[in-house]
């Protein structure tokens, strides 16, 4: 018994002593599966409404992949927004995913926060928020818009597209107690994981965005259905939506998706919505000087300002007529 319970003992301070030792030492700050971790517990949230899934919570605050992380009232990332824009101010929504989020960067960094600098420098009458999300796809991020952002009645909803947003809703299941609370559990699973995937068939993730634009996936069906449901509500406010495609920044010479960018910027186009390809802005530069880390292909800030600048010449001729329409934005 005596022995039992000294195995017991020595296993549990080499447990505790391995979860010290990756919160202290192995935990940089830019582990990717770490930082992914702390965005779940310290600022993401189950939403009741199962067509959103999950989102933010309000009033978070966290420190991710080197950048600081707050939500305001909405549960959307940057500072707090009156509830309607100000007489002659031009209200902006930026709706999409992670890449929306601003993930690696920080919030000055971020391509909505660019973009409104920008726009307010040239003495445009603008506002705006960010209701990017980590892992929605479109579907979600539209019920998301439906149910938070609408209200603060933006005049033109600027919906950022990535590949993965044809991706089929996520299953939540109920995470492990170790899931939740160990950090070294977390690393450990993730790094077993990626060494039976080298054991076996290597992942190809080229196929793997492919397959999602096959016409028989429920993910892509529910994507074009979101588009249209985007483009409906869009109109039914006064806004006026605008859809860009993020391209996937892994590869970009030459870019193995032109396809699949074109058929979504059709759908787009099909409902009536100014749809914009953003691989120009980035198509010159090394692929590697846009990520936020060599294991982490999200936009950094250099990648960011280039997708901001892209943007800038659509969202301006929709300002441009909101000002001889309704005297907005000017």
């Amino acid at each position: 018994m005596k022995n039992v319970l000294l195995i017991l003992g020595v296993t549990l301070v080499c447990l505790l002593g391995l979860e010290g030792l990756t919160r202290t030492v192995v935990d940089t700050g830019m582990i990717y599966e770490l930082e992914m971790w702390k965005y779940a517990r310290e600022v993401k949230m189950r939403d009741a409404n199962p067509e959103i899934g999950h989102r933010h919570r309000p009033n978070a605050q966290a420190h991710l992949m080197g950048a600081p992380v707050r939500t305001n009232a909405q549960g959307f990332r940057g500072p707090e927004i009156a509830p309607q824009a100000a007489p002659g101010v031009a209200r902006i929504a930026f709706v999409g995913d992670s890449i929306t989020m601003g993930w690696g960067v920080a919030e000055q960094e971020m391509f909505s926060h660019r973009v409104l600098a920008a726009l307010q420098k040239a003495g445009r009458k603008v506002d705006g928020f960010s209701q990017g999300v980590g892992n929605l796809n479109t579907a979600q991020e539209l019920a998301l818009f439906k149910a938070h952002g609408a209200a603060l009645k933006p005049d033109i909803i600027v919906l950022a597209y990535f590949i993965n947003d044809a991706e089929p809703m996520p299953k939540y299941g109920n995470p492990s107690w170790l899931d939740q609370n160990s950090a070294a559990w977390v690393v450990l699973n993730y790094r077993l994981d990626t060494l039976s995937r080298s054991f076996g068939e290597a992942p190809d993730w080229k196929k793997y965005y492919r397959d999602l634009y096959n016409d028989n996936e429920a993910g892509w069906q529910a994507t074009q259905r979101a588009l249209a449901g985007f483009a409906a509500t869009a109109r039914e406010s006064g806004a006026q939506l605008i859809v860009f495609n993020v391209p996937e920044i892994r590869e970009l010479e030459p870019y193995p998706f032109g396809d699949i960018t074109a058929k979504v910027l059709d759908l787009a186009r099909k409902h009536g919505v100014p749809a914009i390809d953003l691989l120009p802005s980035v198509a010159a530069l090394d692929p590697p000087s846009l990520w936020v880390t060599v294991p982490d292909p999200h936009p950094n800030g250099r990648a960011n300002a280039a997708l901001a600048e892209g943007m800038l010449p659509e969202i301006t001729k929709q300002l441009d007529a909101l000002c001889r329409s309704r005297g907005k934005g000017c």
